[in-house]
């Protein structure tokens, strides 16, 4: 075991690094595949179906929001003004992002089965700043 500044460095690569997929099911039963990113780490892609998720110490997820895009850069940049800040405030700390829904109709087909399948309390109209506290209330 080594001791000091190399100890450090040693022993913080020996922890286990973060999970890159997790599989996420829908109503229908169907079982998604996403790639796990931090909250604000993902790339641009040209269309996706995406999740904010809390990951709870033990490991367990949590999805806080469901959207689609065809413009992850472009709907990023939106959700800066609300869904992000609060999906931080409910201790999102990840993003799940499925690339495999080809066309609009596919990418609305996966948030939907998703949605009617996870309490995603982001996606409930009328959600705002002050009614973030009902939600768990």
């Amino acid at each position: 075991m080594s001791t000091g500044l190399l100890g450090l460095l040693i022993n913080a690569q020996s922890s286990p690094p973060p999970p890159q997929f997790h599989w996420w099911q829908g109503a229908s039963g169907y079982w998604w595949i996403t790639t796990v990113y931090p909250l604000f780490g993902v790339p641009d892609f040209d269309s996706a179906v995406y999740i904010f998720v809390r990951r709870n110490a033990d490991g367990a997820c949590d999805p806080v929001y469901v959207g689609q895009t065809s413009d992850t850069h472009r709907r990023m940049s939106e959700h800066l003004r609300d869904k992000l800040v609060y999906a931080m405030i409910l201790g999102a700390n990840e993003i799940h992002v499925h690339l495999l829904a080809e066309t609009k109709a596919d990418r609305f087909a996966v948030e939907t089965d998703l949605r009617n399948r996870h309490l995603t309390p982001l996606n409930k109209q009328g959600v705002g700043l002050f009614g973030l506290a009902s939600l768990y209330g």
